[in-house]
Order: structure tokens, then C-alpha cells, then sequence
């Protein structure tokens, strides 16, 4: 029997729909337009010579609390605990410390937990040395919204990621632990959440750890 034969015009209309939706939930860009109306699909990523899947979005300049309200009104979660750390004034808080430069492209790899293979070594300070070894630079808090915004939960799904988190500079929460910022699909829609970011946490295999790639 032959394989089903997807017409162009119905690949574009899908990603038009896809497109439509993004527009409206404010998650897309114009460089995504334009590769729309060039018949490209605007949504599939491309991956680095390590098999990493590359997210490439431009820095905004906004604060922890102009960052909880943004991502709240265009549908995403934001945990209580997140929103400690966001809004954090400490000199560890996200103000000071992980904001990005307005208009700034950054990209970031996403590097699979699964590549450290028994949970008891996938700890924050074995995976930063994976980073490291690749060559990836040092993430930040603020990576993260953008990557929630560029990554459907969907996206995450077919990525094989239950969330994509950043081992950014702890920043303390609300009860002082030392909170690191992730996406995560769960329960009520997109998340973004923390997790304790000690150096001996263990991380569960099905997730994805941001690492900004370094200009070469």
C-alpha cells in the first residue's frame, strides 16, 4: 500500500493555523513571519554538529515582575516559587543578575539529560560539566521565559523533554532554598517553574538542560 501523501497546500495550511495561534498568544516573531511567507515552516529547529537542538530568540530587557505579568497574560503558569525568585530584590535575585540586553539574538543548546546515564551521577554539578565540555557558555534565569515562549509543550513532547530547565546562579526562594528557573509541561497548560539547584540535586532523565552557545 503507498504512503499517504501530504499535499504542500495542506502543509501549509496546518502551519498556518499553527501560526494563527502563535499570533495571537503573542509567542511568535516577525523573522518567523517571514519564513512562514516563504514557505518554510517557521517552527522546526535546527540542531548543532552535537545533535543538540538549537533555540534561537532576541533578549528583552524586562523585569522579574514585567516577566511574570507578560508570560501570565498571553497564558503561561508561573509557580509560586518561580515568582519569589523573579521578584527576588536579594543580590542574588533575578534583576541583578539575569536579565538579557533588549534585541541581543541569543542561542541556546538544549543538551538532553539522558546523555549522563544513571540518575545517581545526573546531578546540577555533572550536568554544568557537560555543558562545559561542550564548549556552552554559562545560562541564565532570563533564557528561560524566551525558551518557554519559542517551545510549545507539544514541541516538548516530540523533543522527548518533560521540562527544559536552566543551571543558571541559584537564586534564593521564598523559603531560601537556591531555586533555578525551568519550562515545564504539566497539569493546566505551560509552566514555568523552579527546582533546587544544589549542587548534588539529581535531575530526572526526560528533561533538557539551556546552555547559551558561545560566538565563536
Amino acid at each position: 500500500m503507498a504512503n499517504a501523501v501530504i499535499l504542500p497546500g495542506n502543509r501549509l495550511a496546518g502551519l498556518q493555523v499553527d501560526l494563527l495561534q502563535k499570533l495571537r498568544d503573542g509567542s511568535t516573531n516577525l523573522d518567523e513571519l517571514d519564513l512562514f511567507l516563504q514557505r518554510k515552516n517557521p517552527f522546526a529547529f535546527e540542531r548543532n554538529e552535537h545533535g543538540h537542538i538549537i533555540i534561537t530568540f532576541a533578549g528583552l530587557d524586562l523585569t522579574g515582575a514585567d516577566e511574570i505579568k507578560r508570560l501570565e497574560e498571553t497564558g503561561y503558569r508561573v509557580g509560586d516559587y518561580a515568582k519569589s525568585c523573579f521578584t527576588s530584590a536579594a543580590d542574588d535575585g533575578y534583576d541583578k543578575n539575569h536579565r538579557l540586553v533588549a534585541g541581543q539574538l541569543y542561542k541556546v543548546a538544549l543538551v538532553p539529560g539522558k546523555e549522563i546515564e544513571h540518575d545517581s551521577d545526573r546531578t546540577t554539578a555533572n550536568l554544568r560539566k557537560l555543558g562545559e565540555k561542550y564548549g556552552y557558555g554559562k545560562p541564565l534565569g532570563g533564557h528561560i521565559p524566551r525558551i518557554r515562549e519559542s517551545v510549545s509543550d507539544k514541541q516538548m513532547e516530540e523533543m522527548g523533554f518533560d521540562y527544559i530547565a536552566g543551571l543558571h546562579d541559584p537564586i534564593k526562594d521564598s523559603d531560601g532554598g537556591p531555586g533555578v528557573v525551568g519550562a515545564d509541561r504539566g497539569v493546566g497548560g505551560p509552566w514555568v517553574r523552579t527546582s533546587w539547584g544544589f549542587p548534588d540535586s539529581r535531575w530526572r532523565a526526560l528533561g533538557a538542560f539551556a546552555f547559551p552557545v558561545v560566538a565563536s
